[in-house]
């Protein structure tokens, strides 16, 4: 019994050997009474061939490699065996590539992918002989769903009428995104779409001002599946600005443009609102020429109430120091973000005076008429007790003297002869209704000493150069223009001793000047010539003339009075030749001497025009020193002066308290 059990067990070991890859065999020894040994084989399990992943995690829709080695016992490859790949398990959404026969080193790939995420058992079977004999050697395969994007925060609001949203990607792969929008956070209503693109940010356009909108995404990878959706962000869009609504401005009582109280105030009212929130507020006031300035003001909020309150010295005026006859203000708010209103509404109306101008009236004072009867005393003593042959030579010597008087009188004002009978010829052409009426338009000055330059010629032609208007500058420098119609203007200027354009200013600024011209054409607006301020460079004066204008200049004082003396000389000659011979030359010469008397009075009477003077520690005149007016209240620098070379300079400023210094050392 023993030799038969022997040889039984020899026989199984040799079919083990040569049909491994068909047999599996298990032995196990139940108990007999008999003695008799119980084999139970399996032939149709293949422990020695192999099979692996790569990778064996993978995106949904992603295939996975699948390889196979078919091997014997002892190792050795065996080719033209058909391998099946299939899922130990459930394969819904499975997709498997089938591998060829295996090539001469028993090796074949195949692949598998899987719409579902989930864990799959990849297995596989040798078919070769129409027997299914399976590879002990399975694997693991991990499907993980498409990642889903992640939305970026939205602010709580959004400036316009679109709104770009950005996501971020976690996945390594290669997506497609689609971006939703709705009015709904659980998407019941899809206002638009992205379709499928590329990008990580879309534009959504065409929303509406103050709706809230709520955006989501979700991924698809190069497979063709998709992801789950991303988190949800909203924004409310805020298409509009605030709201300025101009309320009205106090009144001017019993303020006048001639007659002001300069610390009375104005008050103007806005009310301003919007749907976020107001993040800023701005106020300024329009110039007589619409440019805008910023005068000094206060504010007060109540509310939506905002109020504001500007003294009348702040104001702009006119060359005069009066008020203009219209004020306009503007007011401009932005939210918070930053969508801008502005209200131009605003205006303040001023009563309008006309001043009249009281020309003062020339008194005689009592030490003149004295002289005047001694005289004619004089005359009665001296002149009335000579022969008629000598008060004929006096008469003709008084002619004579007469005569060289007014040439000199001539020859001393044929400087100022033609701009004062041009002024004159403006006049008369506008009184007749000729030329139109016109309002202070520019200032004309020095560009060294910034002192004023009278009698300069002020032309305006049009874009086809054709001479338009014709002004001359008064003493104070300042030209009118009237309206004109909108278009494109240049001005030229010409004024004895100086230059046009100017060569030492440069751009649009020369403190305290703003708005310098320099011949450039211009663009009118509101049929009005901008107010312009126009330098001009002296010419350089030969030394002879130079040192005649000096001795002139300080014996000036000396020369008035010697021709005033030589006046009432030869005044009094003229009445005196009258008196002894009453002919019609000597009527003339008299009467000639009248108007020249008034304007003899007045000139001596009437304020003139005073300077400053800066001087060294030796008392001598400073030339070229820059002098600087400042307001005492706010330390504003509101002008400057050069001193010329007497040391002298002027300043035109509207009344107030200012301080005074040199600006230069």
């Amino acid at each position: 019994m023993k030799l038969k059990t022997a040889l039984t067990t020899l026989f199984l070991f040799l079919l083990f050997f040569l049909f491994v890859d068909k047999i599996s065999a298990q032995f196990f020894y139940p108990p007999s009474t008999s003695g008799d040994v119980v084999v139970s084989a399996s032939i149709n399990v293949d422990l020695y061939s192999q099979l692996s992943l790569s990778p064996s995690t993978v995106e949904a829709g992603q295939p996975s490699t699948v390889s196979i080695i078919s091997l014997l016992p002892d190792g050795t490859s065996r080719s033209g065996r058909e391998i099946v790949i299939y899922i130990d398990g459930n394969s819904t959404g499975v997709t498997i590539v089938q591998p060829p026969l295996t090539n001469s080193q028993g090796k074949t790939t195949g692949s598998l992918s899987s719409t579902r995420p989930g864990t799959y058992t990849v297995c596989a079977k040798d078919v070769t002989e129409g027997i299914e004999i399976f590879i002990a050697d399975c694997e693991i395969l991990y499907v993980v769903p498409v990642p889903a994007p992640q939305m970026l925060p939205e602010p709580e609001y959004t400036k316009g009428d679109s709104n770009i949203v950005m996501w971020n990607m976690v996945g390594s792969g290669v997506y497609e995104y689609y971006v939703e929008v709705s009015t709904t956070s659980d998407f019941s209503t899809v206002l638009d779409n992205s379709g499928w693109i590329n990008n990580l940010a879309y534009e959504f356009d065409n929303l509406q001002d103050g709706q809230i909108y709520f955006y989501r995404v979700k991924a698809r990878n190069s497979y063709g599946v998709e992801g789950g959706w991303s988190n949800v962000v909203f924004s409310v869009q805020d298409d509009a600005g605030p709201q300025i609504e101009y309320i009205g401005t106090s009144g001017m009582e019993e303020n006048t443009n001639v007659s002001w109280d300069r610390d009375y105030e104005i008050n103007i009212r806005y009310r301003i609102t919007d749907n976020v929130a107001i993040s800023s507020k701005s106020f300024w006031c329009l110039a007589n020429d619409g440019s805008r300035y910023d005068c000094l003001y206060t504010a007060k909020e109540n509310g939506d109430f905002w109020d504001i309150t500007i003294q009348l010295k702040y104001l702009e005026k006119t060359a005069s120091g009066n008020l203009f006859e219209e004020y306009r203000f503007c007011a401009e708010a932005a939210d918070s973000v930053n969508n801008v209103t502005r209200n131009c509404e605003a205006k303040l109306e001023v009563e309008i005076e006309t001043p009249e101008e009281e020309i003062p009236k020339p008194t005689i004072p009592p030490i003149i008429t004295k002289i005047i009867d001694r005289l004619d005393k004089f005359f009665d003593e001296t002149f009335l007790k000579l022969k008629q042959a000598s008060l004929d030579n006096i008469t003709v010597t008084t002619t004579a003297i007469n005569v060289t008087i007014g040439f000199g009188f001539l020859i001393a004002t044929l400087g100022s002869l033609p701009y004062i009978l041009f002024q004159l010829f403006l006049s008369i052409l506008t009184l007749l209704g000729l030329r139109k009426k016109s309002n202070v338009s520019g200032y004309v000055y020095n560009s060294v000493t910034k002192e004023p330059i009278k009698q300069a010629v002020v032309r305006v032609f049009n874009e086809v150069h054709e001479l338009i208007w014709t002004s001359v500058t008064d003493s104070n420098g300042y030209f009118m223009a009237p309206e004109v119609k909108d278009g494109e203007y240049y001005i030229t200027v010409t004024a004895r001793d100086f230059t046009f354009p100017s060569k030492i200013v440069y751009g649009k600024k020369d403190f305290p000047l703003e708005n310098v011209y320099h011949g450039d054409p211009f663009l009118t607006k509101d049929e009005e010539i901008p107010n312009f301020s126009i330098p001009m460079d002296p010419v350089d004066v030969k030394p002879l003339r130079q040192k005649l204008a000096k001795i002139f200049s300080s014996t000036k004082l000396i020369w008035q009075i010697v021709l005033i003396l030589l006046f009432i000389f030869g005044l009094l000659l003229s009445i005196f030749a009258l008196v002894v011979t009453r002919i019609w030359w000597n009527y003339v010469m008299v009467a000639l001497y009248i108007p020249s008397l008034f304007s003899l009075f007045f000139s001596m009477f009437s304020k003139s025009s005073k300077f400053g003077i800066v001087r060294d520690t030796d008392k001598k005149p400073v030339d070229g020193a820059i002098v600087g007016l400042k307001e005492k209240d706010f330390g504003k620098l509101v002008s400057k002066r050069v001193t010329d070379g007497l040391g002298r300079y002027k300043f035109l400023v509207d009344r107030g308290i200012y301080e005074m210094s040199i600006l230069n050392s």
